[in-house]
C-alpha cells in the first residue's frame, strides 16, 4: 500500500476539510470542483468549494474549527507530468503551478494551515488545457473519479 492511500486510510475522515478549487470556464481547471460535486454527496459537512463562496471568506473560520485537524486542497495543477496524473503531497515546490489565480494562493494556504498547527496536503490534478469556455479532457475527468474514489 502507497504511503498515500494509508495516510487517507488512517484518519478520521470528519476531521478532515476538503477546499475544492477551481473556474468551470477553463476545461482542466474545474477538476477540484467536480471532486466537490461528487465528494459532497458522500461529506456534505465536510467540503467547501470555491465556486460557492469566495475561498478568502471561509478558509480561516474553517481552520480555526478545532474539528478539523487536515485541510486537503483538491486543484487543477502543472507540475509536468501526463495529463490526469494525480499529485498527493504536503509540500508545495516551485515545480507546481497553479493555474487559477485564487483570491490566497496555494502556498499561503499552506502557511496558514501550518501556523494552526494542523495538517496540509494537496491533491493535485495535472491539466491538458484550460481553454477559456472549453470542456474538461477525458484524461482529468478519469482523475477527478479516482481522486473521489481515493478519498471515500
Amino acid at each position: 500500500m502507497s504511503p498515500t492511500i494509508s495516510f487517507f486510510q488512517n484518519i478520521d475522515i470528519e476531521s478532515v476539510a476538503f477546499f475544492c478549487l477551481g473556474n468551470r470556464d477553463r476545461s482542466d481547471d474545474a477538476a477540484g470542483l467536480i471532486v466537490a460535486d461528487k465528494l459532497v454527496k458522500i461529506y456534505p459537512t465536510n467540503v467547501f468549494s470555491e465556486e460557492l463562496e469566495d475561498i478568502s471568506t471561509f478558509l480561516v473560520d474553517i481552520i480555526e474549527k478545532d474539528i478539523y485537524e487536515y485541510i486537503v486542497i483538491i486543484d487543477a495543477v502543472d507540475f509536468n507530468a501526463h495529463p490526469g496524473s494525480i499529485l498527493i503531497t504536503s509540500d508545495i515546490s516551485d515545480e507546481i503551478s497553479s493555474i487559477s489565480t485564487h483570491t490566497i494562493p496555494i502556498n499561503q494556504i499552506k502557511e496558514i494551515v501550518k501556523s494552526k498547527q494542523k495538517q496540509f496536503v494537496l491533491v493535485g490534478i495535472q491539466v491538458k488545457s484550460v481553454k477559456f469556455m472549453g470542456e474538461i479532457t477525458k484524461e482529468v475527468l478519469r482523475a477527478t473519479n479516482e481522486v473521489v474514489e481515493l478519498l471515500s
